[in-house]
């Protein structure tokens, strides 16, 4: 059997029309959908059913993440466990609010997702038009008879906690946090692989088809939990050492199934360990190249937009700016 080659994985991404869609990512990374309708979502990197994102260049080119979980499930992942159904837990995704999304929420594990799997979420805010923001939570003391009457209209807006953020904010989404993003936010989510969306209210608007997108009020109902604060944004801190150029870490938001971290290295140049999971890197901004830690694979360049997968079989790679000028803003996704 042939050796597996470890190096970071690029993917093809899928581009996804959206109702609530706008033009901003395509114009952000030169993207060019094959729709005439507004760009949603771009998934980056999936193993959701049907929606497998392909590797794109090095020597698995071709292949899907789907292909290479099925041959070889303990390099890809290492130490990280993976879904429920025995997906690569983490899904990527960039997002383009150019209208509000829909109150919506998302069911845990278990029995009250129909695929098992559920989905908790975090949001790192890119940009933001002035006043956008987002809903995460519901208002301290919401009563659960209430918002039960009044989440199917547009009465549910008296009980949403409308939370400011700022670009480099992140926002941590569990399942059964009731949530919308707001017109004019575009972000970077990492999720737990899954789809599973019930919506409550949709504005009162009509879909992409001219007709009422389809609501799931009960179910979504069955999954709030009330007991769940309003998000509280984070931040990434850096010290005065970024200024060196070498690679600087900071933890965003932790749950049980990822940590997110913001990275930011300069031209010198630093080590990425794996310590044994796998992990997505996303690039927020500034370019540069990925490289081997023992020249195993070749350079790969580095441009916003870019999401890979570091295998957990891989040891690390070193990370660089090309400029003195910008460093390289980075997303980690550590699945765990």
């Amino acid at each position: 059997m042939t050796p597996f080659a470890l190096e970071p994985l690029f993917f093809e991404r899928l581009l996804k029309e959206k109702v609530w869609g706008g033009h901003t990512l395509a114009k952000r990374f030169s993207l060019q959908p094959e729709f005439d309708g507004p760009l949603g979502e771009t998934w980056e990197l999936s193993d959701y059913p049907g929606e497998e994102t392909t590797v794109r260049g090095g020597a698995h080119a071709g292949k899907s993440l789907r292909a290479l979980m099925e041959e070889v499930p303990e390099v890809v992942l290492g130490n990280s466990q993976p879904s429920a159904d025995g997906r690569f837990p983490l899904l990527v995704k960039f997002i383009d609010a150019g209208d509000d999304l829909s109150v919506q929420i998302h069911p845990p594990d278990g029995p009250k997702s129909p695929t098992g799997v559920g989905k908790t979420e975090a949001w790192y805010i890119l940009d933001r038009e002035p006043g956008a923001g987002v809903i995460c939570g519901l208002k301290p003391g919401t009563s659960q008879e209430v918002f039960a009457a009044e989440a199917g209209d547009s009465r549910v807006r008296n009980h949403l906690a409308e939370i400011a953020v700022e670009s480099g904010d992140c926002v941590m989404v569990p399942a059964g946090q009731t949530h919308a993003i707001r017109g004019g936010v575009v972000l970077c989510e990492v999720q737990q692989t899954s789809d599973v969306t019930y919506r409550m209210y949709d504005w009162d608007r009509l879909g992409l088809d001219g007709k009422p997108r389809e609501t799931h009020l009960q179910q979504a109902l069955e999954v709030v939990d009330f007991q769940l604060p309003p998000a509280i944004p984070y931040r990434a801190t850096f010290g005065l050492a970024r200024a060196t150029g070498g690679l600087q870490n900071s933890v965003l938001v932790s749950c049980d199934y990822f940590r997110l971290e913001e990275l930011r290295v300069g031209s010198v140049g630093g080590d990425l360990r794996g310590q044994g999971f796998a992990q997505t890197l996303s690039v927020l901004s500034g370019q540069g190249d990925v490289a081997s830690l023992d020249n195993s694979f070749a350079p790969r360049e580095l441009i916003p937009g870019d999401t890979l997968l570091l295998p957990g079989g891989l040891e690390g790679v070193r990370l660089c700016a090309s400029s003195d000028q910008e460093p390289l803003s980075l997303l980690l996704g550590v699945a765990l």
